[in-house]
């Protein structure tokens, strides 16, 4: 998949690779992949959180803190 040769790799090196494709391609289609390309700052964190929507009735109800740990991770 994505063009990656798996031949005297491991699962992860192949695993990577694609990753790595796939990122290119969306690259190529001019999505971002964080939130810091979008303009977002570490000091926007916590009133990002504070903006966001929490929703009961999802696989998992997110917490503040699991919110901006996650937005710490998409910089």
């Amino acid at each position: 998949m994505w063009g990656v040769n798996p031949a005297g790799k491991t699962e992860e090196q192949v695993a990577r690779e694609g990753l790595q494709a796939m990122e290119a391609w969306m690259r190529e289609l001019g999505l971002v992949m964080n939130i810091s390309e979008l303009g977002a700052t570490e000091e926007m964190l916590e009133g990002l959180a504070d903006a966001t929507l929490i929703m009961n009735g999802g696989y998992k109800v997110l917490s503040r803190d699991e919110i901006v740990q996650i937005l710490k991770e998409s910089m």
